[in-house]
């Protein structure tokens, strides 16, 4: 069994292949992560791994379809973007040190420039950062959200992507229908994931900027290094102010704490302090070659100490709080576990009590009626509470309401709770509904039923999004809809086309968790 780790292309996978599943027959959805679990050797491993186990069959599948994953177009995306960030720091950083040590003899080059050029501007950078994260820890955020300049970056990265899903949902009118749902999965898993994970797509940046930021002074110690030993480079300091060599002195040498006990050469003397001021009126030339060559060991170590490790502690940092986010990664939201839900509910349906479907991707009858009872279960059937609309509860047959829902979903139905009714408001009917799911033995998940041929209004979308507030991540909100009741049945089938519209609105909610499926 595959290990459970996850990282983000393992995620963008995912939400791939849960986006080609909506608005697909939740019989063949069923009977296909059923033959998944059936196969896995392991039949009580955790949620993460049976998810992961879901994903590793579902990628193989895709594989030999020669179809491409959006985590392989990520994973290429992000060792390109290190690349460039890597290249571009090197170019930077040793191109601002080659202009600035550019000695042609007659000035030395100036120590402060220097210093405030390559030390003091990433100090405050830093300090700028710090910042950022204490405000964002006080506001109770994370630093990359609070921050102006990776929220910037995020959207122009999110902009990116959805240009080049709308480019390749344009480009898809010449080209497959396979190849054109899986441009829309693609925009599909992209939208999700940026809704619930998209602090693991925006730390990379902050990963990218300390790679950026390590390249360029690597840059900086490698050009200066180069001067030193293929050119006499001399420097210098000075100042209109009133200050002594003694002052300069000790300032050095606070700057120099953190390397001044590994050697006495690498710190500038008082006398090579003395020795290498520059006075405007006096020139250079009664200045001593030892003393102007006394600067370089401190100016690269203060890059080095000041500069390259800060950036590298940083770079650690971000990775292990990448690798911690994925470690605490939420799968038992709905979109989650309704997959567990399918691979451990055992099929219900046989091939003699529907006509199978003449499609590629349907299973075999032998396949999707596989042993079932040899294999161990490990929950019972979760229950559920069914929400329906007011002027529907008095005559909806309880019985085959809930045998429907056994055979279709592989619940079982707890308590009925009408819904839209003039007596309650909407915070007085969700209040029933949590205290209902809580008191029946603790349901987790809801499921709506609704009449297909009334519209999608925007007052129903509101309310679903008004319901997902309520209820949190966690619940799996299955909308199932029926036609219009007969004389003699009010479980009927709905529409295709009513169907298919309201599939289309509720995916503009962008709730992964909601499921829009046909009870009959």
């Amino acid at each position: 069994m595959p290990q459970s780790r996850w990282n983000t292309a393992a995620l963008l996978d995912l939400e791939f292949f849960m986006q080609q599943d909506e608005g697909e027959d939740i019989n063949r959805l069923s009977a296909r992560d059923r033959e998944i679990f059936s196969a896995l050797p392991e039949k009580e491993a955790a949620d993460a791994q049976l998810l992961r186990c879901w994903l590793e069959c579902r990628k193989k599948k895709a594989e030999q379809k020669n179809i491409a994953l959006p985590g392989s177009l990520w994973q290429e995306l992000i060792f390109l973007f290190a690349l460039a960030a890597g290249l571009a720091g090197l170019i930077s950083g040793g191109g601002a040190a080659f202009s600035l040590l550019a000695y042609s003899g007659a000035e030395p080059v100036n120590v402060a420039g220097y210093f405030a050029l390559f030390v003091l501007l990433q100090i405050a950078l830093y300090l700028l950062l710090a910042g950022s994260f204490f405000c964002s820890k006080c506001q109770g955020g994370s630093m990359l959200t609070s921050s102006l300049l990776y929220r910037l970056a995020g959207r122009l990265f999110f902009w990116l992507l959805d240009k080049s899903a709308a480019a390749g949902r344009r480009a898809s009118s010449h080209i497959s229908a396979e190849q054109r749902l899986s441009w829309a999965a693609h925009a599909g898993s992209v939208k999700s994931l940026r809704q619930r994970h998209g602090l693991l797509l925006l730390r990379p940046f902050f990963l990218l900027a300390q790679l950026f930021g390590i390249s360029c002074n690597i840059g900086v110690l490698i050009v200066t290094l180069l001067k030193v030993i293929g050119s006499d480079l001399a420097f210098g300091w000075q100042t209109t102010l009133q200050i002594d060599a003694a002052a300069v002195h000790a300032l050095a040498g606070w700057i120099s704490l953190p390397w001044s006990w590994l050697h006495a050469d690498w710190v500038p003397a008082l006398g090579q302090i003395e020795g290498s001021r520059l006075i405007l009126k006096d020139g250079i030339y009664h200045l001593a070659s030892r003393d102007l060559a006394s600067w370089w060991p401190f100016l690269c170590l203060s890059v080095l100490c000041y500069g390259l490790l800060p950036r590298l502690l940083l770079l650690t940092f971000g990775l292990l709080l990448q690798r911690q986010a994925f470690a605490k990664l939420n799968l038992h939201q709905g979109c989650f576990r309704q997959i567990i839900h399918r691979m451990r509910t055992p099929q219900v349906a046989t091939a003699a009590s529907a006509p199978a479907k003449k499609d590629a991707a349907a299973l075999p009858p032998e396949e999707s009626c596989a042993p079932e009872s040899t294999l161990p279960q490990r929950n019972e059937t979760p229950p559920v509470v069914v929400l329906i609309p007011d002027e529907l509860s008095a005559a909806c047959p309880t019985d085959a309401l809930a045998e429907q829902i056994r055979r279709k979903t592989g619940y079982l139905l707890r308590q009925i709770v009408p819904f839209g009714t003039l007596e309650k408001s909407e915070a007085e009917e969700l209040a029933i509904l949590k205290e209902a799911m809580s008191a029946q033995g603790g349901c987790k998940d809801v499921f709506i039923l609704h009449e297909a041929w009334q519209p999608p209004v925007q007052e129903l979308l509101r309310w679903l999004a008004e319901l997902r507030r309520a209820l949190g991540p966690q619940p799996v909100i299955i909308l199932a809809l029926i036609g219009k009741p007969a004389a003699e049945n009010l479980l009927t089938p709905p529409q295709p086309e009513q169907f298919r519209i309201w599939r289309q609105k509720t995916a503009a909610l962008g709730d992964s968790g909601l499921h829009v499926i046909e009870l009959c």
